[in-house]
């Protein structure tokens, strides 16, 4: 069993999930609403679809809930964890199917169409904040579509640099100065 001084001095995923272990509903939820985006980027990134990736995430949040408790920190970070969870599910979710992945070449296709020049109308942002999508417009057409690859398809840096044939180096000095941008753009 943690300590409460032991749990004061972990990140905010393990004390959000150690809390969650003892049924804390409200930890729960704060714990989803921080990483259901990053566990999303994994489930689309194995299923290429957002309906059955979020499907496939909201499973995997009710086996988060029920094996909280069995959560150790010193077996691994939480987002490692609940991370593995999110892969497996997708993976089964495949395996039912009886399909495969997409490959890459029909991905490329699916960014090469849906990332154009005006990311407002064609990207999944078009349906974020206002506010959020104005900032993404500002970047130029590199940034945003590193951005989007990142964030809304779940590219690593490996990835992006594969799929937009640039150096690894190129692709993540242009997510981060497009993020950067981007806070400063919000903050705004």
């Amino acid at each position: 069993m943690t300590s409460l001084t032991e749990v004061a001095e972990l990140d905010p995923l393990e004390e959000l999930l150690l809390a969650s272990g003892q049924g804390d509903r409200q930890a729960f939820a704060r714990l989803y609403n921080l990483s259901a985006s990053r566990l999303l980027a994994i489930s689309l990134r194995i299923l290429h679809q957002r309906e059955p990736a979020e499907e496939v995430l909201q499973e995997a949040f009710i086996t988060i809930w029920k094996k909280a408790s069995q959560y150790n920190p010193e077996r691994g970070r939480p987002l490692s964890w609940m991370g593995t969870i999110v892969r497996h599910r997708a993976i089964d979710q495949l395996r039912s199917q009886n399909r495969e992945p997409r490959s890459k070449a029909s991905l490329d296709d699916v960014i090469d169409s849906n990332l154009g020049s005006d990311i407002a109308t064609e990207t999944p942002f078009d349906q974020v904040d206002e506010g959020l999508r104005g900032c993404l417009e500002k970047l130029n057409a590199k940034q945003q579509k590193a951005i989007v690859l990142a964030y809304y398809y779940g590219h690593t840096h490996e990835e992006l640099a594969s799929t937009l044939d640039t150096p690894l180096g190129t692709v993540k000095s242009w997510v981060r100065r497009g993020l950067l941008q981007l806070k400063e753009c919000l903050d705004q």
